[in-house]
């Protein structure tokens, strides 16, 4: 697991570290500070600097351009992830993720992407040069190792270094790598439909499911079961909280999902992707959307129980205050002494957070002192 995290040049960030992380980690902050930022920067480490993952951060933010009918995916702006928006000859960004043990600092990954000028040694593809112009000059130099393994990309990008959807697709770069399946990143908005359902029928008939079970019943203790209903009624508009049908000890007959309500929802999503980031990362921004402020206090111990349980590593971003007041309070509870529950407030003025451990966190909630 990470327990420190170093980022340069990336985003708003000219240098940040984060030491002192956790297995469940919060970070609180004011508007536009690099809470989601710290995320993707987790994200394309562990992602092992895959193209897909690259394009889809900045996806989420609507970075992207569409020049033309070929561009049905658009074009994603590369300048958007470096400091100040500019991207110059030869200047990176580098993420370094380390984990700590036993006073030894072992390299868990680190990523240092670069745009640079140069002749690429494999052919470009006709379409892009023909609907991009590209010159054959401009490249975009993705290199990610954890000390035993190195991955190295380049690819070539359009003149005003933006990264092509089609080109990706086409070369098929996407690693099939543990860290990679490992790695679920949850956005503000919930899953989709689509997501949740392709997310369940991984783990249906599986021990996974029962773990399904088992932490949705900290929320709604009357569910014994979730089925899907079918991948064709996604699609018909139907099913806005999608293809789930659910049997509760308190009805006979099947509810669908969309019944409970967006809260159980967003905790689905939640619980499915904690499951499917077993031994390894899970990244969720704004994690309380759609939640009140009464199940928080469930929200976290389902997040802390579940993480526990299937070794994950979880990273979330909140401005809620219930949200981390609930969570200092789950942070001292017997069964969570032995796990490291951190919050972190990010400052954007300065180069580390303010780091809150279990019992600090805990005495500045009562004592009502303001993290966020």
């Amino acid at each position: 697991m990470i327990t420190q995290l170093e980022i340069n040049n990336f985003r708003g960030f000219s240098g940040y570290k984060i030491e002192d992380i956790g297995q469940v980690n919060l970070l609180v902050g004011t508007n536009n500070c690099g809470k989601t930022s710290v995320l993707e920067a987790i994200q394309l480490v562990k992602a092992q600097g895959n193209l897909y993952d690259i394009f889809s951060v900045l996806s989420r933010r609507g970075e992207l351009k569409y020049e033309n009918e070929i561009d049905r995916h658009g074009t994603a702006e590369l300048r958007r992830l470096f400091h100040g928006f500019q991207v110059m000859q030869d200047f990176a960004f580098t993420v370094l993720c380390l984990d700590t043990k036993q006073q030894n600092e072992a390299l868990s990954g680190s990523i240092e992407c670069v745009a640079h000028q140069s002749k690429l040694t494999e052919r470009i593809p006709d379409f892009y040069s023909r609907f991009h112009g590209y010159d054959g000059n401009s490249l975009f130099n993705v290199s990610w190792t954890d000390g035993k393994e190195c991955i190295d990309r380049e690819v070539p990008v359009t003149d005003d270094n933006s990264l092509l959807y089609e080109y990706i697709k086409r070369t098929n770069s996407k690693p099939n790598s543990l860290e990679t399946k490992n790695l679920k990143f949850v956005p503000s908005s919930s899953l989709s439909p689509e997501s949740t359902v392709s997310l369940f029928e991984e783990i249906v008939l599986s021990p996974d499911e029962e773990s399904v079970i088992e932490a949705l019943q900290i929320i709604e203790p009357d569910i014994t079961r979730l089925a899907t209903i079918g991948g064709s009624n996604l699609s018909s508009g139907d099913y806005t909280r999608g293809g789930i049908i659910v049997k509760s000890n308190k009805w006979e007959e099947r509810i669908p999902i969309g019944s409970f309500g967006d809260g159980i929802w967003r905790l689905l999503g939640l619980t499915l992707s904690l499951v499917a980031a077993k031994n390894g990362t899970l990244l969720i921004d704004e994690i309380d959307t759609g939640l009140h402020h009464t199940v928080m206090s469930k929200m976290w111990k389902l997040i802390c129980v579940t993480a526990k349980k299937l070794n994950v590593q979880v990273f979330a971003t909140t401005h809620s205050s219930d949200c981390w007041k609930t969570l200092a309070d789950n942070a001292v509870e017997d069964e969570f002494a032995d796990m490291s529950i951190r919050i972190h407030r990010i400052n954007k003025d300065k180069k580390r957070p303010e780091t809150f451990t279990n019992k600090e966190m805990h005495l500045a909630a009562d004592r009502e002192i303001e993290v966020r």
